[in-house]
């Protein structure tokens, strides 16, 4: 029974160590080696930590009565953690599954023995051993194979000759190695303790810092690669081992290694577009003694966070147009139902001033439909409009016009198209405007809706009491809609003796957080906020517009782990993949812009825009 639970256990690895392989990719420059420290404590020595993709895996050996165990201390032997079935013979099982090769794609793997009894007695034991799975470490036959590195116990460096060539050995700092035994070293380990106390918490001292860059640059120019051991296990201080050039991250947690390296391409932004100079407000227009005749409301659907603000500030050197907006405040953006909303739910609140449960559009709890502030305001005589770089069924935009119980009615929420009096709706037409000659579209064109396609040929258009825009499908295309949008809506617009009142939606930020890429995340709001920089200035000119900006939700969790100004750099983290309960920052610029500062409900922004808009 032992022996078949022994061999479902490396079946389920077999599995998964496939799996991972064909997800890996080769270390790129700059991302370093994950050394698995004391790889034999994990539940399944090897195949965890190889699973992980670690290129150094760990095993401490002790030489009793002529058998090779691994453990940590004498006391912890156990008599079936011997080395030959914990490592060598998984390696050559591992090895003729991958037809010779350590990782199948040609991955660096070494296996690092540590001698806890003395060298003269053990490593004897330990090459006849190595001889018998010599095909396994003879990288000189076959690079792809794993190499052997002795620690701990070892001879002096004259002595290395005496040892087959497939063993190599873990170098000291300051020892001048002849050439020939240099060849044997495979590596530069050494104390962390040497240079630093540091608790991998907080920033390094500058003068520990540069001791660190110094010894790094030392072993890099002998041409060979280091590992500091004893050293602080954090992501901040892997993140600072990757930037001083640490060839071997020394870890006790290879998983989440590896999971960190892998996701740095997209968790890591590099200031890849040149900043833009954000619009200085003259806020002469920012008062609290006259109301507005024009509203512009600018979502950044799951953007709520500080992360994602202060990530998109970093991007763009510092600077923010949303940064120049006086008046500052927090919105709750929970559901009905749900401590965290989803954006029906959330952009119903929006749109009509009552929570509702998460799915809904347009509805209440039980239902029955609410009036929205498109419908409220049009009555009053207001233009009004919804543009957005979703599709235009998706769950914001349509919580301005439909009325359903659940946000994936599609068809339905399209229909209801037909009976909202918003004045231009502007969005991706999805599968519902795919054809252009459907039952839907003739209806709307006879209800005397006028259609464009693409937003270049909005103004074209002239003459139609009601409108809709269907955006390009096309990402590259379309993803600045309401950056390309923005002047002709509000030029539109402005010819309404009334006023007018318009959302614009920045809905791939949400998408961003969902995949925890932050590079999607800093571009769509570095656009978003250009759009905010448009309304800013648009608001100065007209002396009558109020600007308001803020999220429906926030959507994984970002928080920043690193960044930096002057290089226009961000390194994120994310909690989840999904929306959070933190509150929304809201923003506002204009006549009775202080009326959306300090704390207040998603419910109180309709309630205070009906409230100026009479």
């Amino acid at each position: 029974m032992q022996i078949i639970n022994k061999l479902l256990i490396l079946s389920l690895f077999f599995v998964l160590v496939a799996w991972t392989n064909s997800m890996a990719q080769v270390a790129r420059r700059g991302i370093p080696f994950i050394h698995a420290h004391n790889d034999y404590a994990h539940p399944l020595p090897f195949w965890s930590s190889y699973s992980s993709w670690s290129n150094s895996i760990e095993a401490d050996i002790f030489l009793i009565g002529g058998e090779l165990y691994v453990a940590h201390e004498r006391n912890e032997i156990l008599p079936q953690n011997t080395l030959r079935d914990l490592y060598l013979e998984p390696i050559r099982q591992m090895l003729k599954r991958n037809g010779g090769r350590a990782y199948e794609n040609g991955e660096y793997l070494q296996l690092m023995i540590d001698l806890k009894t003395n060298y003269e007695e053990t490593l004897p034991v330990l090459e006849k051993m190595l001889l018998e799975y010599k095909d396994c470490f003879d990288i000189y036959s076959n690079p792809k194979a794993v190499k052997v590195v002795v620690s701990g116990s070892r001879p002096a460096p004259k002595h290395f000759v005496n040892y087959d060539k497939i063993i190599h050995f873990d170098g000291d700092l300051g020892v001048n190695y002849s050439s020939e035994q240099k060849e044997r070293i495979a590596m530069i380990s050494m104390a962390f303790s040497n240079i630093s106390n540091w608790n991998g918490k907080g920033k390094m001292l500058k003068d520990e810092f540069e001791k660190l860059k110094s010894v790094i640059e030392n072993v890099h120019s002998q041409g060979k690669m280091i590992r500091f051991w004893g050293c602080p296990d954090t992501k901040t201080a892997w993140i600072l081992f990757r930037k001083v050039g640490v060839d071997f991250l020394n870890t006790d947690k290879p998983q989440e290694a590896r999971q960190f390296l892998d996701h740095l391409a997209t968790r890591e932004y590099v200031g890849k577009h040149q900043p833009y100079e954000p619009y200085v407000p003259a806020y002469k227009v920012d008062r609290a003694d006259k109301f507005p005749r024009n509203v512009i409301v600018l979502i950044s659907d799951g953007g709520a966070g500080q992360a994602q603000l202060w990530g998109a500030t970093t991007a763009n050197g510092g600077k923010l147009n949303l940064l120049n907006m006086r008046n500052v405040g927090l919105v709750n953006t929970s559901s009905a139902d749900d401590y965290i909303t989803d954006s029906a739910a959330a952009g119903t609140a929006l749109a009509t001033g009552n929570k509702t449960n998460n799915r809904r559009i347009g509805t209440d709890v039980q239902g029955g439909e609410l009036r929205n502030i498109i419908e409220v305001l049009a009555a009053r005589g207001y233009a009004t409009g919804i543009v957005s770089n979703d599709e235009i069924t998706g769950a914001t935009p349509s919580a301005y016009y439909a009325h359903q119980t659940d946000r994936d009615m599609t068809c339905d929420i399209a229909e209801d198209l037909v009976d909202t009096p918003a004045s231009l709706i502007i969005g991706k037409g999805g599968n519902v405007f795919a054809n252009q000659d459907s039952a839907l579209v003739k209806e709307l064109r006879e209800e005397n809706v006028a259609f464009c396609y693409g937003v270049d040929n909005l103004s074209q258009i002239r003459g139609h009491q009601r409108m809709i825009c269907v955006a390009d499908d096309d990402y590259n295309l379309d993803k600045r809609i309401i950056e390309k949008a923005f002047d002709t809506v509000v030029e539109r617009f402005s010819k309404n003796k009334k006023g007018f009142f318009v959302v614009f939606e920045g809905a791939k930020i949400d998408q961003g957080g969902h995949s925890n890429n932050v590079n999607t995340i800093i571009d769509e709001y570095l656009s978003f906020d250009r759009t905010v920089g448009k309304a800013l200035q648009f608001a100065d000119s007209d002396g009558h517009t109020l600007v308001v900006v803020l999220s429906d939700h926030e959507t994984g969790g970002m928080t920043i782990l690193d960044g930096n100004i002057q290089e226009r750099s961000v390194l994120a983290d994310f909690s989840t993949s999904d929306h959070t309960g933190v509150p929304a920052l809201i923003y506002a610029y204009g006549p009775q812009g202080n009326l959306f500062c300090g704390f207040q409900d998603n419910t109180d922004i309709y309630k205070k825009i009906l409230y100026l808009l009479k």
